[in-house]
């Protein structure tokens, strides 16, 4: 009976740890998408304001800069989220629980 507790807390722990994870992504998918819109826009409204069309200052390289690098970082996040690379997933925080845990334990000789 113990034993099955013990699986169903780890299985919580695991579900958990997913669930925060996966709130994670969500949240840094709107800010994202939102300061990459407000700077594109900022970049787009002054490059209008100098004489750019519309049409030009949304071709312009600037626009798109800040997107692809973060970009990259945000592929990154979104592989380690969904299991597609597991740089930090769950076995990694288990292992640094186990580590800490096995450091901060005194050893006690009888």
């Amino acid at each position: 009976m113990r034993k099955d507790m013990a699986n169903k807390t780890e299985a919580y722990a695991m579900a958990e740890i997913k669930v925060k994870s996966l709130r994670s992504f969500y949240i840094h998918t709107c800010i994202y998408v939102i300061i990459n819109l407000l700077v594109s826009s900022r970049i787009v409204w002054e490059s209008m304001e100098q004489g750019l069309s519309f049409k030009q200052a949304l071709v312009n390289g600037d626009v798109y800069t800040l997107w692809i690098i973060w970009g990259f970082v945000f592929l990154i996040h979104a592989m380690n989220v969904f299991s597609l690379i597991s740089i930090f997933g769950y076995q990694w925080e288990k292992r640094k629980i186990k580590q800490y845990m096995d450091e901060e334990t005194p050893t006690y000789n009888s």
